[in-house]
């Protein structure tokens, strides 16, 4: 991964075709990223991975290009992005089923979801972590949304590793409380 910050330097001063250059540099990793997090998700998952990160790209190059400060601002846009896509395509799928179903849950935001839907129920969780811990939610995005390691967020973020591990533990066991209190204890989802 070595030119990517010359690349973002470029990006931050203005140079249109650095952008063009990031992607072919950090394509195969938001490949692998995206493969293991499709592997999280149930058998009904019809995105593949290589859809996922081009669809990613297309957000956040359209969004943010030439605005990434770097490594770690990159992946945490790009997480985001594949947390966007994976809760809307949820969404969707969960409002193509019209018929009244008394084994839905029903989250804050309206949307009822079936039992194993497990990418509504966390992302509703995390829509919580993030107000009441915005570092240990954006770890939890980085880990489970990108699949980066502990000792790769404390690298990109200039952290400790064990500040990263406390965050990422605490940040789980309040994801866990939340899915218990509404309702998920027993039908919770694989631990981000």
């Amino acid at each position: 991964m070595t030119g990517i910050a010359d690349i973002f330097d470029r990006m931050n001063r203005g140079d249109d075709q650095a952008a063009d250059s990031l992607l072919p540099l950090v394509y195969e990793q938001l490949r692998r990223l995206a493969a293991s997090k499709m592997r999280n998700e149930s058998g009904s998952q019809t995105l593949q991975p290589t859809a996922l990160v081009h669809e990613a790209w297309l957000r956040i190059a359209g969004d943010s290009a030439g605005t990434w400060q770097n490594k770690a601002h990159f992946f945490n846009a790009a997480a985001q992005a594949m947390r966007r896509i994976l809760v809307d395509r949820s969404r969707t799928k969960s409002a193509l089923k019209r018929q009244p179903r008394h084994d839905l849950f029903v989250l804050e935001s309206g949307a009822e979801i079936e039992p194993g839907d497990h990418i509504l129920m966390i992302h509703e969780a995390l829509n919580r972590l993030e107000i009441e811990d915005a570092d240990g939610a954006q770890i939890v995005i980085l880990k489970f949304y990108s699949g980066l390691t502990t000792a790769e967020i404390a690298k990109m973020s200039n952290r400790g590793i064990r500040s990263v591990e406390r965050h990422w533990n605490l940040a789980k066991i309040r994801l866990y409380q939340i899915l218990s209190e509404d309702g998920f204890g027993g039908n919770s989802p694989p631990a981000p």
